[in-house]
């Protein structure tokens, strides 16, 4: 890639500003660096408060074992950019910075990890929410190294990924009936969206997945709070009912 795409990181913007979830927070942020420095994947991770919480685009990028594999692997052997942006260093930094080519392919994320992820560039930075919290995110490419330029495009995105994730943060967690009802944070950010009137293919667009992917994701949904269709889901999570036939706030289930 390499091209920045304008629409695609004004539409994570605007799914940052509407992130129900710290999930979809770090997601939408990804996506958006992902625009701006023309990169195949990002991964953004919240840290500093609690379990980290990990987003990253596109959606079939990486999996939770695979966040094992590189948490296991931070423990043995830190990866340089992660710990770069773990300390709040906010100039991005890029593998080739730090390692040759050949010093990275011997690393064991490069040969457990990145290599299955086609990751053979990489260059990483960390967003302020506020005195305890940071977003550490990294983009990726397959091919060319990233330049000067994409890392100054980087560097001018802070400021409002800072300010996005800030009011992500602060807004109260969603409604219970998507708690109540088992709901992945996925699934919720998908509902959140849907509720607020959004197509599948614009709920795709702010997530950074398909169509097919957002509604395969509201299948799952309809399930979980047994509703017909969108507009029952989309009216239970507005008012917090409970699932058809399950338990109500505080009760249990048979």
């Amino acid at each position: 890639m390499g091209r920045v795409d304008v629409g695609r990181m004004l539409s994570a913007l605007g799914a940052l500003s509407e992130a129900t979830t710290t999930e979809s927070m770090a997601a939408a942020a990804a996506a958006a660096a992902a625009s701006v420095a023309g990169a195949d994947s990002a991964v953004a991770t919240l840290v500093g408060s609690g379990p980290p919480t990990v987003g990253w685009w596109p959606d079939a990028f990486l999996s939770a074992e695979s966040n094992r594999v590189f948490e296991h692997i931070m423990r043995t052997e830190p990866w340089p950019l992660a710990t770069h942006t773990r300390r709040g260093a906010a100039r991005p930094l890029r593998i080739s910075d730090v390692l040759s080519q050949r010093d990275y392919r011997r690393r064991a994320i490069y040969c457990e990890l990145f290599r299955g992820l086609e990751v053979e560039r990489q260059a990483a930075f960390a967003v302020p929410i506020d005195a305890g919290r940071c977003l550490c995110i990294a983009v990726d490419r397959n091919g060319r190294d990233f330049s000067s330029d994409d890392l100054d495009r980087l560097e001018a995105l802070r400021r409002p990924l800072s300010a996005e994730a800030r009011r992500a943060v602060a807004r109260p967690p969603a409604v219970p009936a998507a708690t109540g009802a088992g709901l992945t944070p996925r699934e919720a950010g998908v509902l959140a969206l849907v509720a607020s009137g959004l197509a599948n293919d614009e709920v795709g667009r702010r997530l950074g997945i398909s169509a097919r992917t957002v509604n395969k994701h509201l299948e799952h949904v309809y399930t979980k709070l047994g509703a017909r269709n969108r507009t029952e889901a989309a009216a239970r999570w507005r008012d917090g009912s409970p699932p058809a036939g399950g338990p109500g706030p505080g009760g249990c289930g048979m």
